[in-house]
């Protein structure tokens, strides 16, 4: 089945749910940056559920990465939901190293936060782990890129790593964007900075004490010290 014909049949299944009314209110939560078919997250989950069946039948005849930017370039913010969910369900053993060049094309299209720290948290953080070796990629290319949501990715992608969190990395990028006044890299900073509180609070407290961070970012990275 081509690529086409199998992302046509999850529309029209999706749109045999659709509410009108939630499609304009969930616009408008996005401020009017999507297009929404109007399906609750419960719905369209069971229905992805069954579509992912499917692609898997359908795996030597596919390219998934064909099939996610096909999904990514609709209109429907709920088809870019899809996706993002059927990156989550891949094994870590599926990934390789190329993986980064879809990945950065995903942050940097249709980019809005709900899309970008979806991926940025997980899909991308598992990468490097998998490759640690192309953190480099970040430390010498995404950090100081254009896009705003390469730089927020740079920041919140060990959200999950827990104690693992490369700290020294955190701390730099920190003092990079300490007066970046854009708003979701502010949030970005204080977020990623909390997080790693959890496990180090004097760490951070001590951190937050040397470089006199203020504003939003502050008061994020003090929620849990």
């Amino acid at each position: 089945m081509q690529n086409t014909d199998l992302i046509n049949e999850l529309v029209i299944t999706l749109q045999q749910h659709a509410d009108e009314n939630r499609a304009i209110n969930a616009a408008k939560y996005m401020k009017e940056k999507f297009s929404f078919i109007g399906v609750d997250a419960n719905t369209r989950k069971r229905i992805q559920k069954e579509w992912f069946i499917i692609l898997k039948k359908e795996k030597k005849n596919i390219d998934r990465w064909e099939i996610i930017r096909e999904l990514w370039e609709k209109e429907f913010r709920e088809l870019h939901y899809v996706a993002i969910d059927w990156m989550n369900s891949w094994k870590k053993e599926e990934l390789i190293e190329d993986d980064i060049i879809h990945l950065q094309w995903l942050i940097t299209n249709n980019s809005w936060w709900d899309s970008v720290d979806a991926i940025a948290s997980n899909i991308l953080g598992i990468y490097f782990q998998k490759f640690p070796k192309q953190i480099a990629i970040l430390e010498n290319e995404w950090r100081y890129d254009s896009n705003m949501w390469v730089n927020r990715s740079c920041l919140i992608f060990q959200l999950k790593y827990k104690e693992k969190v490369n700290f020294e990395f955190i701390k730099s990028l920190t003092i990079q964007y300490q007066s970046n006044k854009e708003f979701f890299i502010q949030k970005a900073i204080g977020w990623s900075l909390r997080q790693y509180s959890k496990f180090h609070p004097e760490a951070v407290r001590d951190f937050l004490e040397e470089i006199d961070l203020k504003g939003l970012a502050k008061r994020e990275a003090i929620k849990y010290i």
